[in-house]
């Protein structure tokens, strides 16, 4: 009879996190990153529809998981720029604030509104002089 292999039991330390990282290609995320994607994670796992609407709106599992996973690191990266903190965020955070995370962000529409204004403007007062 075979024995089952045996596996290290899973533990919250560091040295975990560190063989979990020595396989993959490119950089290792900071402590910055893994708190925000692991906040992303949790904010996903407060809304079970959300995710099973994207599943079957996106297909396989894992593009949907990592879509909807993308959109809530979005939203989450927002309010944390506001400075609001992991449980603030996650007891506030809504399903519709995560889908709209794709959405261009106002501050870029400001931008080109503004620069329309002053090229309106310009172009008023051009003719006015003239």
């Amino acid at each position: 009879m075979t024995r089952a292999a045996e596996r290290p039991a899973i533990t919250d330390s560091n040295e975990h996190d560190d063989d979990l990282y020595w396989d993959v290609e490119g950089e290792r995320p900071d402590s910055a990153t893994s708190d925000a994607l692991n906040l992303a994670h949790r904010a996903v796992e407060k809304f079970p529809e959300l995710a099973e609407r994207y599943k079957n709106f996106a297909g396989p599992v894992a593009i949907a998981s990592g879509a909807l996973v993308v959109l809530a690191g979005v939203a989450v990266a927002r309010r944390a720029m506001r400075g609001q903190n992991a449980e603030e965020i996650l007891s506030q955070i809504t399903s519709s604030e995560i889908e709209q995370a794709a959405s261009t962000t106002s501050r870029k529409n400001r931008l080109w509104r503004m620069v329309r204004r002053v090229a309106k403007r310009r172009s008023q007062e051009a003719d006015a002089s003239s």
